[in-house]
């Protein structure tokens, strides 16, 4: 599995959120398997999502992709995401001690 952290600033998080729930199944459709959406505290306006991707399929290009960039820009999504693919290495919560 690959995971691609995602930061973006956004117009307003109430139409973002509804745009990024709207276009699921366009992203599904590409490789995405799950995703975890985070706001700021500090700033409602800075979201950040950690996706879930396919190993076969490369999130990098399709977030590049000219259908991508034009959902994203209708979700109210100001200027470009900054997009990090990562490495799952560990994990460790309350819910998920680590073994």
């Amino acid at each position: 599995m690959t995971y691609l952290l995602g930061k973006a600033s956004v117009e307003d998080f109430k139409a973002w959120k509804s745009a990024f729930e709207r276009f699921d199944s366009f992203r599904t459709d590409h490789g995405q398997q799950g995703y975890q959406v985070f706001q700021s505290v500090d700033d409602p306006t800075e979201i950040v999502v950690l996706f879930e991707w396919a190993d076969d399929e490369d999130p990098r290009a399709f977030f590049a992709s000219e259908e991508m960039r034009e959902r994203l820009a209708e979700a109210g999504v100001k200027g470009r995401p900054e997009m990090t693919e990562l490495e799952f290495i560990d994990q460790r919560s309350a819910q998920h001690p680590s073994a």
